[in-house]
């Protein structure tokens, strides 16, 4: 928008995104049919998923069955995260590369109110929202004064003044080796829940793939369902119009100064959520554990699974968990292992794979996976009700 452009302009385009927004959230609250099957088909899938990945099933062509169970819980954690970064980025328009700093934020909670004052597992979640959204806010300051690349290396200052604190804590806290986290355990009072045995320390200890994909769901489904409900709201329609213009948005009357910070409190608190999640999911983490790659990888999340959707940050963190494990299972299949270049060069065709799928999104599919998905299910609505039509009209 220019200087020179007159108050009714910016009014008419002011009242005219308003009226955008507002459509478009009305159209997402319209439940569909075929939205309401698939919602119904993916929490059949999500409740039977770890019953037959729990199973000795043998694929054929040594297809890795055995590694599903981790994959499967990496990319619901990771999917928190690249929600999180879908709803400060995607939704809200700020560029922020200070993504690993907030999942230290919740290692460093982890490690603090867990592993020193015995805080029990259960509280360390909110305490990891509470201290990421107030950091949040905190790293939000200078999104208030600049944005673009600007913003972008404000936060990258973030990122590497966050590994510094993360060293220095581990080696005072912890010592060189890294922080050990110990494997949750179930409140007593939860123990009379059939299937929820006591171990032999009278304890119910979260471990195992099969234990942590029922808590990583949970707290994944938390998360991403809060995000969805802050997205309903007035709040929702006010993160789009700072995104599409932050100037036109005051001028609609959008306290851009809230928004921001709200945007950035709310998902810098998701990411430390996801972060202690991930710390006791591994059991470990050092100052090793950090790098700008990671920020690098969850960029590839939501530009693959979709940018600007919640749902593409859960198609993009399966994505990425999963295509590395799908190539190097083909890479093990009769007819390719014996192509020495290929084999000697796997994690190098990885990484191609990955750039290869986001110049193709970016070129043909802007939308993403996410995208695809919606198309792929409305198309199939359309088909069905065309048949019904069809048959409606025979009779």
């Amino acid at each position: 928008m220019t200087a020179q452009e007159s108050a009714p302009t910016i009014q008419r385009r002011s009242s005219i995104l308003s009226r955008q927004f507002d459509h478009a959230n009305e159209v997402k609250l319209l439940q569909t049919r075929p939205q309401r099957v698939t919602r119904v088909l993916t929490l059949i899938f999500l409740l039977v998923l770890p019953f037959l990945l729990a199973t000795d099933f043998s694929p054929p062509l040594d297809f890795p069955w055995a590694t599903w169970f981790t994959v499967v819980n990496f990319a619901i954690i990771a999917s928190i995260g690249a929600v999180a970064m879908n709803l400060l980025s995607g939704y809200a328009g700020q560029v922020s590369v200070a993504h690993v700093a907030f999942l230290i934020v919740g290692s460093i909670v982890g490690a603090q109110f867990g592993e020193i004052w015995g805080v029990p597992f259960w509280f360390l979640l909110p305490l990891a929202a509470f201290w990421g959204a107030l950091i949040g806010v905190i790293v939000g300051l200078p999104a208030l004064r600049v944005r673009g690349l600007y913003l972008f290396m404000a936060t990258l200052a973030v990122h590497f003044i966050a590994i510094f604190i993360f060293r220095r804590y581990q080696v005072d806290q912890f010592g060189f080796s890294g922080i050990v986290y110990t494997a949750p355990t179930l409140p007593d009072w939860l123990l009379w829940i059939p299937g929820l045995d006591e171990g032999a320390n009278g304890e119910f200890t979260i471990r195992g793939n099969w234990r942590w994909y029922w808590l990583n769901l949970g707290v994944a489904a938390l998360c991403i369902g809060f995000a969805a409900n802050l997205l309903r709201t007035s709040w929702g329609r006010a993160f789009i119009a700072v995104r599409e213009n932050d100037a036109a948005a005051a001028f609609m009357g959008v306290n851009v100064t809230r928004v921001k910070l709200l945007v950035f409190s709310a998902s810098s608190g998701l990411v430390a959520v996801s972060g202690v999640l991930a710390s006791y999911y591994l059991g470990a983490r050092s100052d090793e554990s950090w790098t700008l790659e990671i920020v690098l990888d969850y960029v590839t999340m939501i530009v693959v699974g979709g940018f600007g959707s919640l749902l593409g940050g859960v198609f993009g963190a399966v994505f990425f968990y999963v295509t590395p494990v799908l190539l190097s299972w083909v890479r093990e299949l009769p007819f390719l292992e014996n192509i020495e270049w290929l084999q000697e060069h796997g994690h190098a065709v990885d990484q191609m794979m990955y750039g290869l799928c986001v110049v193709l999104v970016l070129l043909f599919k802007p939308s993403g996976i996410a995208g695809m998905w919606e198309d792929t299910r409305d198309a199939v609505g359309r088909f069905v009700e065309r048949r019904k039509q069809g048959a409606a009209d025979e009779q």
